[in-house]
């Protein structure tokens, strides 16, 4: 373990850039949303008069609480924005903003999933989706939903100002004054609906509950139009009480006996245990502190085994501060494989290389470290035939065998390729597909993330585990059109929800043999490209090898591949392909094998090397250094013992009498 000496750096050291904080990067496993540091910030002796009083806040336990204010037509708007200060205990539980919207644990809104082109519809919905925060309403014109899904994984057990705007045409979502993401919507939001009003939860039109917040929540306000990112971070540290636009607040200061409604005639009803606690978020009492350029810069490498942390702070309203460095060392990174597995279709016939296929990686598991396998569709080549699909269901059950290393057996995804459509060529026509390898199949298995559509595994997503990164794969249908947007959308969202992973999609369909996109193609190239954390698109169905690498305006940079073997001899002798990752090196080497014939296939387009982001999250971080109390306007902390050739990741957190906040997190590597 390393060792640790901590200090002042020198107070001339001026900081290099300004970072308004915590950012979208501050010491957050994306996954869980835990910062990794303890509960208690460091202890500070302020002086007298020196701290804010903390108002109280409303706590919801995740499970039936929650505060309705009933329909409350005047809530009823077409253009919004939902700001509140928000502290999240725990996942809480998730639901529906209606087919082709989202999966939502809610902070407030008016509605959820209900029905569709009525005033039944959601009226906007406010909230967390995975780790991120999340909006989405259904439209005017016929109920379609209009997403929006943030991008920055929100630390629990901290208090954060979270806001949804919609003009009209954009929504725009703000984690700490910070605009997070934005999309066009150019709908109209069901002002009329009749569905009910709520925090904490979504109530649909009699006032029935669905998902359930966990945390606090403190200050929230409604406006009937969108405020401006400079209101939103001039307005965020105080109260309003009357403002243009302010059609609602709920102080939940406790005080008051209830939740009312101090701009409006739309007092909440507080249902379940949920109650009022002395801590709430500190508004009225000024600015947190602010971190300059933190040292050493991202990604350096450092020679020796020693670094000085150095977090330079500046706080308009305060000269006193607490601070804390955490750290944690990512190691080495182990290199993992995932197996592709090309169309099989012509091994459901009297040439049974199936199970040779999948046989041959539960015996090679080990060897090159395999943690999922991606199937590319036409699993059989006659989708009306039960015997074909027997004997696929036979070969993919070698995968399925339990042991201490893999409790819910290999985990793998599988998409519908046009052969195993029935009629063939027909969306949704899946009926032998969801018979042998529908949701039903993998009911309990961890890894099975869930569908598109209720009961049928035709759009669906898997996640695989390798040590601390998350691969999530997102399985799509076969189609000879442009995939339909709400599917699109779903797709989205899954990723979106999961920042921290390693983005993947699997389509039958989406390159030719020369590497130009399908129409399907295209429309899913288009539909993720916008996503970060989206870097492969695999498929089959045209027989060959063929790639492509583009980089999208936002600087993604995606690779897409091809492989299918079913027109060479004995229907393809059983190639597959073997995607091989090095964290260390950042690198995806593709390589062809035939466990029939026992080789490999080593052309240009066989075997090739890519260049891919593995960083991530691993393990919890150490608290290694604390400086308190602080007075000058630069902390530092001098780590030593750390081991050649490892990976390093800290971030600091500053406490002032009133705020505490938490720094970028950067990464450093100890030369070997």
């Amino acid at each position: 373990m390393w060792s640790i000496a901590s200090g002042l750096a020198a107070c001339g050291d001026a900081a290099e850039s300004s970072e308004q904080q915590p950012t979208a990067d501050t010491g957050v496993d994306p996954e869980t949303g835990d910062s990794g540091a303890p509960d208690a910030a460091p202890s500070i002796a302020c002086p007298p008069g020196g701290a804010a009083v903390d108002r109280s806040s409303l706590t919801f336990d995740g499970v039936d609480d929650y505060v309705t204010m009933g329909a409350a037509p005047t809530l009823g708007l077409d253009k919004v924005t939902i700001e509140a200060w928000v502290y999240r205990d725990g996942d809480g539980v998730a639901a529906s903003t209606g087919v082709g919207g989202l999966s939502l644990v809610p902070i407030a809104g008016k509605g959820r999933g209900e029905g569709d082109g009525s005033d039944l519809d959601c009226n906007y919905a406010f909230g967390f989706a995975g780790n991120v925060i999340a909006a989405d309403f259904e439209d005017m014109a016929d109920g379609g939903n209009h997403p929006i899904t943030g991008k920055t994984p929100v630390a629990r057990k901290q208090w954060h100002h979270l806001a949804a705007t919609y003009d009209g045409t954009t929504w725009r979502l703000y984690v700490n004054g910070k605009l997070d993401a934005e999309t066009v919507a150019n709908a109209t939001p069901r002002k009329d609906s009749i569905q009910h009003f709520a925090l904490g939860s979504a109530l649909d039109s009699k006032g029935v509950a669905a998902g359930f917040f966990e945390g606090s929540l403190d200050e929230v306000r409604l406006w009937g139009r969108a405020r401006t990112a400079a209101e939103l971070a001039d307005g965020m540290y105080r109260r309003i009480t009357t403002a243009e636009g302010l059609i609602g607040r709920w102080a939940l200061d406790g005080k008051d006996g209830g939740a009312p409604d101090s701009v409006g005639k739309n007092d909440g009803t507080i249902v379940g245990g949920a109650s009022f606690q002395a801590a709430g978020a500190s508004l009225d009492a000024g600015r947190p502190p602010v971190f300059g350029a933190l040292k050493p810069a991202a990604d350096a490498e450092i020679t020796g085994t020693s670094v000085l942390l150095e977090a330079p702070v500046d706080d308009a309203d305060s000269s006193r501060f607490a601070a804390t460095f955490y750290l944690r060392d990512l190691g080495t990174r182990d290199d993992f494989s995932v197996v592709v597995l090309p169309d099989t279709q012509m091994y459901v016939y009297s040439n049974r290389f199936f199970p040779v296929q999948t046989k041959w990686i539960m015996d090679n598991r080990e060897a090159y470290n395999i943690v999922g396998v991606i199937h590319n569709g036409d699993i059989v080549d006659v989708g009306t035939s039960d015997t074909q699909w027997k004997i696929a269901d036979d070969a993919m059950k070698l995968l399925e065998v339990k042991s201490a290393a893999l409790p819910d057996g290999m985990p793998y995804g599988t998409c519908a390729g046009n052969h195993d459509q029935n009629p063939m060529n027909s969306v949704g026509s899946t009926t032998n597909y969801n018979k042998y390898f529908g949701p039903a199949r993998f009911a309990g298995r961890a890894y099975f993330g869930g569908t598109f559509a209720p009961g049928k595994a035709d759009e669906n997503w898997v996640t695989f585990k390798a040590g601390a990164l998350d691969l999530v794969v997102v399985n799509l249908q076969f189609s000879s059109t442009a995939r339909e947007a709400p599917v699109l959308a779903w797709a989205r969202s899954v990723f979106d929800a999961r920042p921290a992973a390693f983005g993947i999609v699997n389509s039958h369909h989406i390159l030719s043999a020369s590497a130009a996109f399908s129409t399907v193609g295209r429309s899913i190239y288009d539909g993720v490209k916008s996503v970060p954390n989206v870097q492969l698109l695999t498929c089959g169905h045209v027989g060959g090898e063929s790639r492509r690498t583009d980089t999208t305006p936002e600087g993604n940079v995606i690779h897409s591949m091809l492989a299918d073997y079913q027109f060479r001899e004995r229907g393809g002798a059983g190639y597959l392909r073997l995607w091989e990752f090095s964290p260390a090196s950042n690198e995806l080497t593709v390589r062809t094998y035939s466990p029939v014939d026992k080789k490999f296939e080593t052309d240009a387009d066989s075997e090739f090397t890519l260049k891919v982001d593995l960083r991530t999250p691993s393990g919890p971080f150490d608290d290694v250094a604390t400086v308190d109390p602080a007075t000058a306007t630069a902390i530092s902390a001098k780590v030593e013992a750390l081991l050649p050739g490892h990976t390093y990741e800290w971030y600091a957190t500053v406490t002032d009498c009133v705020h505490t906040v938490a720094s970028a997190r950067r990464r450093f590597k100890v030369a070997k």
